[in-house]
């Protein structure tokens, strides 16, 4: 099972790249899977919510096997924070999908709105919580930007 939860929580060692595992490694992984299911809705939510889940799962066994919270080489929560970013959006075009990319990376890396707070959380649950509010953030600023455009 460590090896499994380590497999997964560094996106199958792509936690492991040495510049911006995050962006490179979890967020272009959750654009290349968006990419993927984005046209079925249906699937689209079953997929999101099952790579949340083993976020959450993997992400709690890969803190304890690297004996760090939140270990930088943990990158799944990305992915399932850029998955949560894309969700349901009307428009799926590679102007949004470029956008919402841009913005998720951002509300990431800043954590507005207290979703720095978040992370105090522990486990898995804290990895992720705070990335899947940052893509929260960012679906619902891509709808905005969308209605007035």
């Amino acid at each position: 099972m460590r090896s499994l939860a380590k497999l997964l929580a560094t996106c199958f060692y792509l936690g492991y790249i040495p510049i911006a595992p995050g962006t490179v490694g979890g967020s272009l992984l959750g654009v290349g899977i968006y990419l993927l299911i984005s046209q079925h809705n249906l699937v689209n939510l079953i997929v999101t919510l099952a790579v949340t889940l083993l976020a959450i799962w993997s992400s709690g066994k890969a803190e304890e096997i690297f004996g760090k919270k939140d270990d930088q080489r943990i990158v799944i929560d990305e992915t399932a924070g850029m998955l949560v970013a894309m969700l349901w959006l009307p428009d799926k075009s590679m102007l949004y999908l470029g956008l919402g990319f841009a913005v998720f990376r951002v509300m990431d890396i800043v954590k507005p709105l207290g979703i720095k707070k978040l992370q105090a959380i522990k486990g898995g649950w804290g990895v992720v919580a705070d990335d899947v509010a940052a893509g929260l953030i960012t679906n619902i600023i891509l709808r905005i930007v969308m209605k007035i455009v």
